[in-house]
């Protein structure tokens, strides 16, 4: 117990502390203030917005008393305007009721009805009367419905082309382009293989007016002139190929099947394909057709299923690849798996044969397939101006990558040749990289060394700094090198090792850019690899004048310049011909 709990002292509120048995107790205090905090930021926030939202709806109101005032006016002469012959009536009514009233009493009951008369006539029938307003309000009404009515019936009404044909009447068609269609088809059933059957046909045409009556169709047409004419038909089945005529059949049930064969032959073969003939063929066309068109449905399968061409084949030679045979045939990878399923994995043999062309069918066929593949998108070239390397030195600070789009398309081949391509997606995979090459405006150095630097027989240091990096094969450099590796920065100024005349400034198989010097002793240096050249061939040079720039042409792992000495066919050491060497 407590000093002040003892004394029974009393502890002012203020001064009371609150004692916290555990965390919890004071956490829970926490969270309790910390509520009421955020009730009371939010309370404000709805206060503020509130005040806000009242203060925009009063400006809104200040603002817009013309307006109000405008709109009141125009709906108070609304209402007068729509009032207004209920008010016509109720103050005839009132005048009505006065004047019968007033009449009755003057001269008794009899005058006040013939006043009642009086006023229920002009009511209904006067100037300003119900049945003058009822007909002011109606008539129109009615008009606007007549005139609706007659422009309803006038387009219920048919109109249609009367045909009559050598004085006989056929029936009734659209228009005139019905019968000249007709007179085709017509044309095409009786020239059959070339017969010189003929009908002569006079048309005749006539507007008139039909109800519920149905047109002729172009093949009905073409059939009642048939049937009207003095030649001998039959009813059939035409068969159309693009369009032309080749017969008819009185069954076409094996034909159709037989059609429906090609198409499942390609379905198994490409079962992920969409297949159809690449040939308009109609052979479902009912109607009468001359009895001298009549084929034997025998003679037109053997005919639809025959082979216009035969297959072609190629014969694998030796160190033929699957790249080096389709670039030999003219034709792509997809063309050749069409024809040789999995060729692109198949081991070549020479003397194996592939199909290089598929037999041509009678009917060609379309196959649409779905094709996914990268395309390149070539990358562009950029240039800039390097003080660091010589005049006519370019060196490639950054490769340029092809950018690679990834292509869905669909893809119709005919007899496995391409004759369609459409995109159907493009999305890009990698965008290319510009390639940047720095081009030297560092101006060329003047000769460095006099002739007298090195005494005869000698060459001089041909760089400007650098080390050798790889010695001769004499030396323990790899089999079959007989030339000094010097290595340097790229562009590094190369010297002649001694005076001479250039024999060749320019490109030399695995040396890249190369010049050679015959410094007319018999000897010969050589200087591989260059990344520019500033002499032609026959210049005379003298020792230590700048000749090329070090880069890293023809066949290398890095720049360096490869240095020889020759005496005719013959390689020196370079070693034991340069005045100085450097490691």
């Amino acid at each position: 117990m407590s000093i002040d709990e003892e004394n029974n002292v009393d502890i002012p509120e203020k001064k009371k502390k609150r004692i916290f048995k555990n965390a919890s107790d004071f956490t829970a205090l926490y969270l309790s203030n910390f509520g009421r905090y955020i009730c009371s930021v939010i309370v404000l926030l709805f206060i503020h917005a509130g005040r806000n939202i009242l203060s925009f709806f009063r400006y809104i109101w200040d603002k817009s008393v013309s307006f109000r005032k405008d709109i009141f006016t125009k709906l108070k002469y609304l209402g007068i305007i729509i009032i207004s012959p209920f008010v016509k009536i109720w103050n005839a009514l009132v005048r009505a009721r006065d004047d019968i009233i007033e009449g009755k009493k003057e001269k008794g009951l009899w005058n006040g009805i013939k006043i009642a008369a009086s006023h229920l006539g002009d009511f209904i029938f006067g100037k300003t009367g119900l049945a003058v307003t009822l007909f002011n309000v109606a008539a129109p009404v009615v008009c606007v419905l007549f005139f609706f009515n007659i422009i309803a019936y006038a387009n219920s009404l048919n109109y249609a082309v009367k045909l009559t044909v050598n004085g006989r009447f056929l029936g009734y068609i659209e228009n005139e382009q019905v019968y000249y269609d007709a007179e085709d088809i017509l044309k095409d059933r009786i020239n059959y293989l070339g017969s010189e059957e003929d009908i002569q046909v006079e048309p005749q045409y006539s507007i008139e007016l039909i109800e519920n009556q149905n047109t002729l169709t172009k093949y009905q047409v073409a059939d009642k002139m048939l049937e009207y004419s003095d030649l001998s038909v039959e009813y059939a089945y035409g068969f159309y190929l693009n369009g032309v005529f080749m017969g008819a059949m009185f069954d076409n049930t094996e034909v159709k099947a037989t059609l429906d064969g090609i198409l499942n032959q390609y379905k198994t073969n490409y079962p992920q394909a969409e297949i159809s003939f690449a040939d308009r063929i109609e052979c479902e066309t009912a109607g009468l057709y001359l009895s001298g068109s009549i084929i034997d449905t025998d003679w037109l399968i053997s005919q639809l299923t025959s082979v216009k061409k035969g297959a072609g084949y190629y014969i694998i030679e030796e160190d033929d690849t699957h790249e080096g045979i389709c670039k030999k045939l003219g034709l792509t990878m997809a063309q050749l798996e069409l024809m040789n399923p999995d060729f692109a994995e198949t081991e070549l043999h020479a003397g194996n044969s592939i199909k290089s062309r598929e037999a041509v069918p009678f009917l060609s066929v379309n196959v649409t397939v779905e094709e996914n593949y990268d395309t390149y998108v070539d990358y562009d070239t950029e240039y800039y101006s390097d003080n660091t390397l010589y005049t006519g030195v370019e060196r490639v600070t950054t490769e340029g990558v092809k950018g690679v789009n990834n292509v869905t398309a669909k893809v119709t081949y005919v007899n496995n040749f391409e004759t369609e391509r459409d995109i159907i997606t493009s999305r890009v995979t990698s965008r290319p990289v510009t390639e940047r090459i720095a081009q030297g405006t560092k101006p060329t150095p003047e000769s460095i060394y006099s002739p007298d630097d090195a005494g005869y027989g000698k060459y001089i240091w041909p760089v400007d700094g650098g080390h050798i990096s790889e010695l001769t094969h004499w030396d323990g450099g790899y089999a079959g090198h007989v030339g000094v590796d010097i290595v340097a920065y790229y562009g590094a100024a190369i010297f002649a090792g001694a005076s001479g005349t250039v024999t060749h400034a320019g490109w030399l198989g695995d040396f890249g850019q190369c010049v050679v010097i015959d410094h007319d002793n018999g000897f010969q240096t050589l200087y591989a690899h260059c990344s520019a050249i500033y002499v032609v061939p026959g210049q005379e040079v003298t020792q230590g004048e700048f000749i090329a720039a070090m880069g890293a042409t023809g066949y290398v792992t890095g720049t360096h310049l490869h240095f020889e000495v020759r005496h005719g066919l013959t390689n020196y050491n370079p070693i034991d011909y340069l005045e100085k060497v450097y490691y």
